[in-house]
Formats: C-alpha cells, sequence, structure tokens
C-alpha cells in the first residue's frame, strides 16, 4: 500500500512535462554544431540537430561530445524539435572562441612562435630551442583538444 507521499509524487510526475533527458550521441556535425542523440527510454525516437552552440557559427565556447558517449538534453519549451546538449560525460575536443580568434589559434601561433625563439647571445643570436621537440608534442596535444 502506498503512502499519500508516493501518490502526490506520482500524480505531481505526470503533471510535469520532461524537461531534461539522458541520452547517446550518435553523430556529431561540426559545420551545423548540432549531434544526433539517442534518448536513454526505451522506444524513444532519435532526437535530430541536437544543437550544441546557442547561435549558429558564432563564436563562444562548445563541448563536442564524443559519438557513443553520454550527454543530458534539454528542451526549449519541452519541445523534442528544439533542444540542446546540456551536459557531456566525454568530450572529443572544445571551441573557445571570439568573432575574430580562438583558443586553438593562439596556441598554435604560441607554439610556432616557440619554435622560433631566438635569444641574442655574445656570439650572436641563439639557434632553435634546446627541447623544441617537446614544444612540439605540446603543439600537437594543443591541436587534438581545441578546435580553431
Amino acid at each position: 500500500m502506498s503512502t499519500l507521499r508516493e501518490q502526490i509524487q506520482q500524480m505531481i510526475r505526470g503533471e510535469i512535462p520532461t524537461q531534461a533527458l539522458l541520452g547517446t550521441v550518435l553523430t556529431v556535425d561540426r559545420a551545423k554544431g548540432v549531434c544526433d542523440v539517442q534518448p536513454a527510454e526505451a522506444g524513444a525516437p532519435v532526437l535530430l540537430d541536437v544543437a550544441l552552440r546557442t547561435v549558429e557559427g558564432v563564436g563562444g565556447f562548445v563541448l563536442w561530445p564524443k559519438e557513443g558517449s553520454f550527454v543530458v538534453v534539454g528542451l526549449v519549451d519541452n519541445d523534442p524539435n528544439h533542444c540542446y546538449v546540456a551536459m557531456v560525460s566525454e568530450v572529443a575536443q572544445f571551441t573557445l572562441s571570439t568573432a575574430t580568434d580562438s583558443a586553438g589559434k593562439l596556441f598554435a601561433d604560441l607554439f610556432a612562435a616557440i619554435g622560433q625563439l631566438s635569444v641574442t647571445t655574445g656570439t650572436g643570436p641563439s639557434g632553435p630551442p634546446i627541447n623544441l621537440p617537446a614544444f612540439q608534442a605540446l603543439a600537437q596535444r594543443a591541436a587534438q583538444l581545441f578546435t580553431a
């Protein structure tokens, strides 16, 4: 026999529409800034073109989820045709950018400048840094993490 509290909770659950749901990322379209998500609820239809950024083509902060990872999808006005990724379990890359620059470009330029570093000495300019391979490895890691 259920308690009064359990009965009230069941009534409330039936009245409040779904506002967020858990799902698995099927595909990611970087050109459009969207992904397709299969909700975890059995039999639920695939959510197509789930937004990863607020406005298409504008700078900002974007978490690009890894395909197969879990995401929490928020529904705008509880409409499954207008939804966005609110949380990501695994990130493939991320973008941090303004309309004119990005963290990816900044790091690429930084490591390129370090690779060309020259210091004036008493006998003339120095050669490339002796630890250039370490900087090149860092540049590759940054390129995998950030998108331009």
